[in-house]
């Protein structure tokens, strides 16, 4: 078997880089070896930690880090509109969040003889703000004095963050000139990428040729750029492994994840009273039962976990009163989907569907009878 030399190409993403730290514990599950690693932004601060090999220090590091342990300052609340509010105060008065405090945290958290001594081959993309033009480091143009200059260099994200200085020259965030360092890898030798897209704000620089490549990013919905914070953080790992097991073809799903074949096995022996004739669309509308009735979609299922998780849920759920009964056979006004996917599947256990309503919401009663097949039970 002919080895080709591999690269792991890490985009920016601020607080969503947590996602990067799932992707490299199913790496390592999956014993892929690597020999480049290319990131802008906190793609290039994973990007040193796994040039590194320092895996444990990477996951202790993002199970603590939150806005207070950052910059000591915590927004209103955690949603995005104060998170913003809270970069946006401070760019106003100080033109942007003190980074000192975590260009320390980097300072304490890197071991540059380690960096050096390793033969992984790693390079960081930031932006000469000062002469507007783009800085391309490989390991070998970093001095190891200016190390944790150039990561937080690439790393600052401006305007959210002050812009960092460098020898008179002030550098912001490398996705102001490609988010998204896939060149940077084909130039360092790469015959096959491992390109992990957070799907982050920032310029994506088309390559100058195509070569083998796996692409993984985000299925479902990740934490907000800026919202550093512990919860998410473990949510978005799950997450970055999940999706690479599922790129690899380890792990089946969509927005949701099964053991492999978990699915196709139920699906073969059951198909002659299914609803959808392929498996890809019995898929998507298991899927979009457990997005109805909120299923944890970081778990990794059997499809007999699923469906008792989905039970569970369903059998909590209150009974549908008179009134809004009344609103969905009259059509007076709109109801949630899962609303309507309890009212057919109530009516279905009392063999009284009304025909004219499944007409109208095909999808509802389609799913409904679906709860019915999987001997998902409502109010009982």
């Amino acid at each position: 078997m002919i080895y080709l030399k591999t690269a792991i190409v890490l985009s920016g993403g601020g607080a969503k880089g947590s996602y990067q730290l799932g992707v490299w514990k199913a790496l390592r599950c999956l014993h892929i070896k690597y020999d480049i690693v290319t990131g802008t932004s906190i793609g290039a601060l994973n990007g040193v930690l796994m040039c590194e090999n320092s895996y444990f220090k990477a996951k202790r590091i993002w199970q603590k880090l939150n806005l207070e342990y950052l910059f000591n300052k915590l927004p209103k609340s955690n949603k995005s509109i104060d998170i913003i509010k809270l970069f946006g105060e401070n760019f106003i008065k100080n033109g942007g969040m003190d980074i000192k405090k975590i260009e320390t945290i980097i300072n304490d958290t890197v071991n540059k003889r380690k960096f050096y001594n390793s033969k992984i081959d790693f390079g960081l993309i930031t932006y000469n703000f000062t002469t507007r033009k783009p800085l391309i480091l490989s390991k070998d143009k970093i001095p190891s004095k200016n190390l944790v200059d150039y990561l937080m260099a690439s790393a600052t994200c401006y305007p959210a963050f002050k812009m960092k200085e460098i020898d008179g020259n002030k550098y912001i965030d490398g996705g102001y000139y490609d988010n998204l360092p896939i060149e940077l890898a084909i130039e360092l030798g790469a015959e096959f990428l491992i390109i992990v897209d957070l799907g982050s704000p920032g310029f994506k620089k088309k390559p100058t040729k195509q070569i083998d490549s796996i692409i993984i990013k985000p299925r479902n919905h990740i934490s907000f750029f800026l919202n550093f914070d512990e919860k998410a953080a473990k949510a978005n790992i799950k997450f970055g492994y999940n999706d690479t097991l599922k790129a690899f073809n380890k792990l089946d799903g969509n927005k949701f994840t099964f053991k492999k074949n978990s699915i196709t096995k139920y699906y073969l022996n059951n198909n002659e009273v299914l609803l959808d004739n392929s498996e890809k669309s019995f898929l998507s509308s298991i899927e979009q039962l457990g997005k109805i009735f909120k299923l944890d979609e970081s778990k990794i299922y059997s499809f007999k976990s699923f469906i008792k998780a989905l039970n569970e849920k369903v059998r909590k759920e209150e009974i549908i009163d008179a009134e809004t009964r009344k609103s969905i056979k009259n059509l007076t006004k709109k109801i949630n989907s899962k609303t309507l996917v309890l009212f057919f599947l109530s009516n279905i256990e009392k063999n009284r569907t009304p025909k004219k309503l499944s007409m109208v919401f095909t999808k509802e009663y389609k799913l409904a009878k679906y709860l019915q097949i999987l001997g998902v039970e409502y109010g009982k």
